[in-house]
């Protein structure tokens, strides 16, 4: 059964795992043009975000701040790149007990807090032919 569309609001942001924030910012900036916005370490996620909007959408350059964090794993298989799409949805939770429904694997069987004060949930690449998924809801949304 799938999840009813009015949940999904858009395409949140690009993951995209970078070894060095130092060394990865200039060349985004170059790329798309414009400054980052703001750089936030996400302790929860062991993480340092980089943040760049892209009309309505956003890059999220990551750096791991722990070799145990998932960026940190990612980058030893890989060089780097895109790690997750995030999704934005009117409800987190309620798409979570949809997926859990339907038997999909997920990582996060409950909502978390994440970058900039939203409330995440990640869907295991499993359930989804191969991509990290990010469920995001705004802050204040109830």
């Amino acid at each position: 059964m799938l999840v009813p569309a009015p949940f999904f609001k858009k395409i949140d942001h690009l993951g995209i795992a970078v070894a060095s924030l130092a060394e990865a910012l200039p060349r985004y900036e170059a790329l798309l043009g414009r400054p980052c916005e703001h750089i936030e370490v996400v302790e929860d996620q062991k993480v340092r975000a980089a943040f760049f909007t892209v009309g309505e959408s956003h890059f999220e350059l990551l750096e791991a701040t722990d070799p145990t964090s998932a960026i940190a794993r990612y980058l030893q298989k890989n060089r780097g790149g895109v790690h997750h799409v995030c999704v934005e949805v009117t409800d987190v939770a309620a798409v979570l007990a949809h997926y859990k429904a339907q038997g999909l694997r997920l990582i996060d069987e409950v909502p978390r807090m994440g970058a900039n004060g939203k409330i995440i949930a990640f869907v295991h690449p499993a359930a989804t032919g191969g991509i990290l998924l990010e469920l995001s809801q705004p802050a204040g949304d109830p």
